[in-house]
Formats: structure tokens, C-alpha cells, sequence
């Protein structure tokens, strides 16, 4: 057998050994319907502003979710970036869909948010998802996740969470209606969080003259199986509006103004 045969010969019992080693090998992380191998980089879970954060917030709310919190630390670290450019930009933060504030006790933390200038205003109904105005598929999760994230005085426990940061705004009601009850000029960074696609796009049509440009809006429900009808919504909405939506593995979707 000739050198050269050999060196290929070699290569490739190599390669099929690497094969082998990462369909065995523990994934780095497997949370939140993500399963992610050796081969990735994920530094940004590690480092000390954000693991300390995501370690106080974690802790406070697995009272509320049976007892542990899952981990989305991937679509914190997204709502995370694009609130760290929301910070650059001219305006207020705005959460529609709050329960107890996760992500945005990240973005208080990481951020140091309490610091700026801005406001962040936090709707939700702090009762649960209303019904009325839900489709039929749309009902039934809502009934099963009122169940199990609205069992407890969601409006007493985001009061203690943001009750230290001045510039926090909690505004309890149904949206869009509740948007009267503030004082919001413009945008710079948008989440939504609503899981009722009519509700999400009656809100984002009275809104979306306020945000600003190159502001991001994060839908957290976007991409994930069982929410088609906000999937379609949205994607239909950037299409009239001239833009599109970036759909991550995370489920989240981010529209760029």
C-alpha cells in the first residue's frame, strides 16, 4: 500500500473517529428544546455578570415553576443583546407579557439598568392570559399556562422584584388597552410575550410609530410549535411593514426597525 493511500486511508478513520467521539459525547447544553454538542462556543453563559445574574433570578422564581426554573438562559442572552443596543439608542424599554419579570430582571442586573435614564415599562395583566380573543388552539394552552405561572399574586411578586428600581413602571391591565395608562414617546428595545397572536398584533400596531429606528422587538413565542397562528401573524405583519424576522433556534423571533 502506497504512502499516499495510507495518509488518506488515515484521514478518514480519523474523521469517522471524531464522528463517532461527538454523537456519544454529553452535549454542552441541553435546555429549553436546544441540544448543543462540544462544538459551539459558549463563553457568554459563563461569564460573571451574567451566571451571577441568571443565578440570584433563577433561584428567586423556581418557587413559581414547581420548584426549578427552566433554563433560557439562550433566550436571555438574546433579549440581552438586543437590549444592550436598545441602551445606545433614544427612548424607553417596554415589556408586554411580564409574570414575574425574567428577562427583564436580567436586563436590571446585566445592564445595570436601574442606572439609565429610562424608563422600562412592564405590562401584563398580572391575572393571567385573558381567553376572550384566543383561538380555540390558543385557549387551551393559555388555560394549562394560567394554571401553572398565574397561581400565585404575580402582581405582588414583580412589585418585590422591581420595587427597588425607580425607573420601573408596572402597568396591570389588558393590552392594548393598558398602553393608555402610559406615557410612552418612543422605543428603543420591545419584548413581547403575550401568547395570543390578535392581542400581540392589536399592541404592536399601537406601538409600532413609537419605536425608533434600528430598535429591536423580541417575540418570545415566534418559532415554537404550537403557536402557528402568532408564527403566521408576525410574519405577515414585518411583510406589510416592509421588514422580516429573524427566526433563532431559541423559538424567539427578532424584528430590527
Amino acid at each position: 500500500m502506497s504512502t499516499k493511500t495510507l495518509k488518506k486511508l488515515s484521514r478518514s478513520v480519523t474523521k469517522r473517529i471524531d464522528y463517532i467521539s461527538r454523537k456519544f459525547e454529553k452535549p454542552q447544553l441541553k435546555a429549553d428544546g436546544l441540544i448543543i454538542e462540544r462544538s459551539r462556543n459558549l463563553d457568554f453563559l459563563d461569564e460573571h455578570a451574567f451566571s451571577s445574574a441568571w443565578e440570584a433570578v433563577s433561584s428567586f422564581n423556581d418557587k413559581f415553576w414547581g420548584g426549578k426554573t427552566p433554563d433560557v438562559r439562550w433566550r436571555v442572552h438574546f433579549c440581552l443583546w438586543a437590549a444592550r443596543h436598545g441602551l445606545t439608542l433614544e427612548g424607553d424599554f417596554v415589556e408586554c407579557g411580564v409574570n414575574t419579570g425574567l428577562f427583564s430582571s436580567m436586563i436590571y442586573k446585566v445592564l445595570h439598568f436601574g442606572e439609565t435614564n429610562k424608563q422600562f415599562w412592564l405590562f401584563d395583566t398580572y391575572e393571567g392570559i385573558p381567553l376572550d380573543g384566543a383561538s380555540d388552539e390558543e385557549k387551551a394552552m393559555a388555560i394549562s399556562m394560567n394554571k401553572c405561572l398565574y397561581n400565585f399574586d404575580a402582581l405582588k411578586v414583580a412589585k418585590e422584584v422591581f420595587g427597588c428600581y425607580p425607573n420601573a413602571r408596572l402597568v396591570k391591565g389588558r393590552l392594548p388597552q393598558s398602553l393608555e395608562q402610559s406615557k410612552i414617546d418612543k422605543i428603543a428595545y420591545l419584548s413581547i410575550d403575550m401568547n395570543v397572536a390578535s392581542a400581540e398584533i392589536e399592541t404592536i400596531e399601537h406601538l409600532w410609530d413609537k419605536i425608533v429606528p434600528s430598535a429591536m422587538i423580541v417575540l418570545d413565542d415566534f418559532g415554537w410549535s404550537g403557536h402557528r397562528e402568532q408564527y403566521d401573524a408576525w410574519t405577515k405583519f414585518a411583510a406589510e411593514k416592509g421588514s422580516s424576522i429573524l427566526h433563532s433556534p431559541t423559538g424567539q423571533g427578532v424584528i430590527i426597525k
